[in-house]
């Protein structure tokens, strides 16, 4: 379990490790945690929020590229998430800084085993009924459950119900029933579809 502290942007967005997003910033706050992560290359926190109120999970994340400035100070801004914690400390100022920040836990390695192969076949299984390209990674000897889970393109809501599991093995047995339910339900859009057209 390793504790850090980071500069925090609460926001109603969560991303797994390797997904990415394009974020405009306007707040004066937010523009001073751009030019600090601009000038000292600092990683940052998105802890999200779910009707206004923190979840206590979020997504730890790199400034990518500025896509563009404006006179303003606003700024359009691509990031990419490195890594994904547990709010312990919310602060509304981080130090001096105009921004929040907080102390997190980052989510251990070990809750995030390799794919076990029962995983790996029925994601498989369902990339090919679902005519979705496996992506390079997928084939990779070290494919994890949260890799997994950002091919799969989870909601947010269910990136942190696989998150508050306990177990790499609830992790696991909540993606196969992931799947499992997206499977059934491509057969019935499927037949559905095969019924309309022999009609």
């Amino acid at each position: 379990m390793q504790k850090t502290q980071l500069a925090l942007f609460p926001l109603q967005l969560f991303l797994l490790p390797g997904e990415t997003t394009k974020l405009h910033i306007f707040e004066e706050r937010y523009q001073q945690l751009l030019f600090d992560c601009e000038d000292v290359q600092i990683s940052f926190g998105i802890p999200f929020t779910e009707n206004g109120t923190l979840t206590g999970y979020g997504s730890m994340v790199n400034l990518k590229k500025v896509i563009s400035r404006n006179e303003n100070g606003s700024a359009d801004i691509e990031i990419e998430a490195i890594g994904v914690f547990k709010v312990e400390r919310f602060f509304l100022r981080m130090g001096e800084k105009l921004y929040p920040g907080g102390d997190v836990i980052l989510i251990d390695q070990e809750k995030t085993s390799i794919v076990n192969n029962n995983l790996f076949s029925a994601f498989n299984a369902y990339m090919l009924e679902s005519n979705k390209p496996l992506a390079p990674e997928s084939f990779s000897a070290d494919l994890n459950v949260l890799h997994l889970a950002r091919m799969l393109n989870l909601a947010d809501s269910k990136k942190i119900e696989l998150l508050r599991l306990q177990s790499s093995a609830e992790m696991e047995k909540f993606l196969l029933n992931e799947i499992k339910m997206r499977s059934l339900m491509l057969k019935q859009k499927n037949s559905i579809e095969h019924n309309i057209f022999l009609n």
